[in-house]
């Protein structure tokens, strides 16, 4: 584990994991993080060769490398598997899962510049030069700002080898094919958001801070789950690397109670701060949770035990 992470830290990787994994488990994965990722990795596999060079690209606390890894294992293919993310909270739980594994590398994709500021990482450097054979992204590009796409892009685009490919998934984008039955994967918790924002208690703590601190504070919770791009905005920016598009999509099931483990993950649980950290927050979240996942029952998109989340999938090659 690394040093540098207090226990808040340590704890918010824990439960990240602990809602992709029921009780840790690695051997039961929660039915939507098996059945998101398996798509991914069917889409993945094909361009794997034994000793390719792959780059999973927001990793979090490895729970899309940790799938694919039991795959190749199983066909007993060998890979040198490099992950990035930049929240040392979830990557250093994905350190302590697969930090025993020679084929494992970590690489925090933020460093600090020398007039202190963060700053991301180009992915060139990282791999020191070297071409990737696959790049994959598992429910990381719906939360990247649309600005910064273009340039993510082209990193990919220079990094990878003449035959690689660049394979995404997101839960939380728009697009004209998804079902009118379906939700984005994140609809239930801007919705607590939405219902926590004027929350009496809430609201008394923001009136306690200076106006600017608090509008700073609510700009930072609006930006835990971001209002929803549409995936041209990630489609279009892939065509100017020079890369082919093909998108194909899935409808995930997600439980009741994937959510609220889902949405009681220290960081995420933010949306409701100012309020502090402890129950009060977490019954005022499950409350609110509640009330979002009745709403989307009587608008056709959740059924008494889940709600209907739609999965965009891209897979894209270099063009000659």
């Amino acid at each position: 584990m690394p040093k540098q992470l207090d226990d808040f830290q340590i704890a918010d990787g824990e439960a990240y994991h602990r809602a992709l994994y029921h009780n840790g488990d690695l051997n039961h994965p929660a039915d939507w993080h098996r059945e998101s990722v398996e798509h991914l990795i069917d889409l993945t596999l094909p361009h794997i060769h034994e000793g390719a060079l792959v780059v999973d690209y927001g990793s979090g606390t490895g729970g899309s490398a940790i799938e694919l890894l039991k795959v190749l294992d199983e066909r007993d293919i060998s890979i040198e598997l490099v992950l990035m993310d930049p929240l040392i909270s979830w990557f250093g739980k994905a350190r302590e899962l697969l930090g025993h594994r020679d084929d494992v590398h970590f690489e925090l994709s933020i460093l600090t510049d020398d007039s202190g500021n963060t700053v991301f990482r180009e992915l060139g450097d990282v791999l020191s030069g070297r071409k990737a054979d696959v790049i994959i992204s598992s429910s990381t590009l719906h939360l990247i700002p649309i600005s910064a796409l273009g340039d993510l892009a082209r990193q990919f685009s220079e990094c990878l080898s003449p035959n690689g490919v660049f394979v995404w998934d997101s839960g939380d984008v728009e697009c004209d094919f998804r079902p009118k039955d379906t939700a984005l994967l994140h609809d239930p918790y801007r919705a607590v958001r939405k219902l926590l924002r004027d929350d009496d208690s809430r609201q008394a703590m923001l009136a306690e801070m200076a106006e600017e601190d608090a509008i700073r504070a609510e700009r930072r919770v609006d930006r835990i789950f971001p209002v929803p791009f549409s995936v041209d905005a990630i489609l279009d920016p892939l065509t100017e690397a020079g890369f082919t598009n093909e998108v194909t999509d899935h409808v995930v099931e997600f439980s009741n109670e994937d959510a609220e483990r889902f949405i009681l993950v220290p960081r995420l649980a933010e949306i409701a701060a100012p309020l502090m950290q402890g129950k009060v927050r977490d019954d005022s979240i499950r409350e609110v949770l509640s009330i979002a996942l009745s709403d989307m029952r009587k608008s056709g998109c959740a059924s008494t035990d889940s709600y209907r989340s739609h999965w965009v999938y891209g897979l894209h090659s270099l063009m000659g």
